[in-house]
């Protein structure tokens, strides 16, 4: 299994202290990415001003559950982020056989795009998954220029709000993407839907930010959003009420976005 990164986080990568491993490779390019060393599944150096970085290694999943065994005296679960998780299903599938039978609590972090997406979320306790546009324009400018790819993410959320016990969509809220009145009313008519139909999950609004630029420096790149102001809070506001008018639960993160 690749990995770029290994760490802690509480209450941000599923319920309560978390380890969390972040797998690499994507196969979204989403212009806004907080984490660009993610996206590339090959080893790669981040060069900032005194110090460089390197990112990628390949780890038996045997050292990961090892890990995560260890750790479960002080954590409450593990989540699998990335980059795009599914991308390397056959080894996460594995892994979280292994934790499932150990009883301990997992979380997954997808953009909800792949065909193994659905292999996978039976065994997480706790799914999270992204929904970042529907518009097929958009997409293709921003995130994937194959729209093919949209059309995926939709049906696999339907089918994750269906099956899975507990599901959080996030939505990144991303200027110039999804800020607009017509770019969210889309999305929540689409989230109405899936509801109507007996679809079970939460909303989570995220607010794009640019703390990942100096990674972009750091990896010789350019960072296509560094002129880009951030939505202002009332856009947050405002897609929240149009979702609550549908009575989508949805919580707002001011200070992360993906």
């Amino acid at each position: 299994m690749i990995l770029f990164d290994c760490g802690y986080s509480t209450d941000v990568d599923g319920a309560g202290t978390r380890l969390v491993f972040y797998l690499k490779g994507c196969n979204f390019r989403c212009d806004w990415c907080g984490a660009p060393e993610s996206i590339s599944p090959r080893p790669q150096v981040l060069r900032y001003p005194g110090r460089t970085v390197s990112v990628g290694e390949s780890v038996p999943p045997a050292r990961i559950v090892s890990k995560a065994l260890r750790a479960r005296v002080f954590v409450d679960g593990v989540t699998f982020g990335g980059g795009e998780p599914t991308l390397q299903a056959d080894e996460l599938v594995a892994i979280l056989r292994e934790l499932k039978a150990a009883g301990i609590h997992t979380a997954l972090e997808s953009n909800a795009s792949t065909l193994r997406y659905r292999e996978v979320i039976p065994w997480v306790d706790q799914l999270f998954s992204d929904l970042k546009t529907l518009s097929p324009e958009s997409f293709a400018s921003r995130i994937n220029p194959d729209v093919a790819c949209l059309e995926q993410v939709k049906a696999n959320l339907r089918y994750a709000a269906m099956t899975h016990p507990d599901l959080t969509i996030r939505i990144p809220v991303v200027s110039g993407l999804n800020d607009g009145e017509d770019a969210q009313r889309e999305i929540v008519r689409f989230l109405a839907g899936v509801r109507e139909a007996g679809g079970r999950f939460q909303v989570q609004l995220l607010r794009q930010h640019h703390l990942a630029e100096p990674k972009y420096q750091a990896l010789n790149q350019v960072y296509p959003c560094r002129d880009v102001p951030v939505p202002e809070r009332p856009v947050l506001n405002h897609f929240s009420d149009l979702l609550k008018e549908f009575h989508i639960k949805v919580c707002c993160d001011e200070n992360s976005g993906n």
